[in-house]
């Protein structure tokens, strides 16, 4: 009897003290799953950003996924050396947000380019100089800008036109401006003059 007792109060501080190295483990994995779900959602932004960068209406959700994304790494890191529970579950927890966004933005890419979503890529390219102003506008701004020798814009339209304005510096009118317009990958309207020229492209 007095053997059985001993075992038993030997085994009870053995068992207690599997508890924090247990805790300690589960925490080290949640901090590792948000590293890694952390890093994928990153990537996936990343490369978001780069096919999103002429659409101005999903480029900040693909970026607010990537701030996210590196969010979650940090807290991972930061978790999986502390060991503090709290961290590792945050760190999950903003890395399957930033996740969630990049595939809901992957869908929309998707339902975009199968089913056409009335979406035109346009390019605008103008030649001056050496410098000359050019106005045009997307779906969610105008813009007024001071190019030198030569430049271009892409962004993506749901509209069926575009325009372009080119015009010579003040100092300079008698020089020769040009532009073109690319709607969807194709050269549609080239045009040159002296001082100013103005192309514009309607799909109908």
């Amino acid at each position: 009897m007095t053997t059985t007792r001993r075992s038993i109060m030997m085994q009870t501080p053995d068992s207690a003290a599997k508890s924090p190295h247990t805790s300690a483990s589960g925490s080290s994995r949640r901090a590792l799953i948000g590293i890694w779900t952390g890093a994928l959602a990153l990537l996936l932004a990343a490369a978001l950003i780069v096919l999103f960068f002429p659409i101005a209406a999903l480029l900040p959700l693909a970026a607010a996924a990537a701030c996210l994304a590196i969010a979650a790494l940090f807290l991972g890191i930061r978790g999986n050396r502390s060991g503090m529970p709290r961290t590792g579950t945050a760190a999950v927890i903003v890395a399957a947000i930033a996740l969630v966004i990049d595939l809901v933005l992957v869908v929309v890419m998707a339902f975009g380019v199968l089913g056409g979503n009335g979406l035109n890529q346009v390019e605008v390219r103008a030649t001056g100089g050496p410098t000359f102003m050019v106005s045009f506008a997307d779906d969610t701004q105008s813009y007024d800008e001071e190019w030198a020798s030569s430049g271009w814009k892409q962004y993506t339209t749901t509209g069926d036109s575009a325009e372009i304005a080119v015009t010579a510096p003040d100092d300079d009118s008698d020089s020769t401006v040009s532009c073109q317009i690319l709607w969807n990958g194709e050269l549609v309207v080239e045009l040159s003059g002296t001082g100013a020229v103005t192309c514009r492209y309607d799909a109908n």
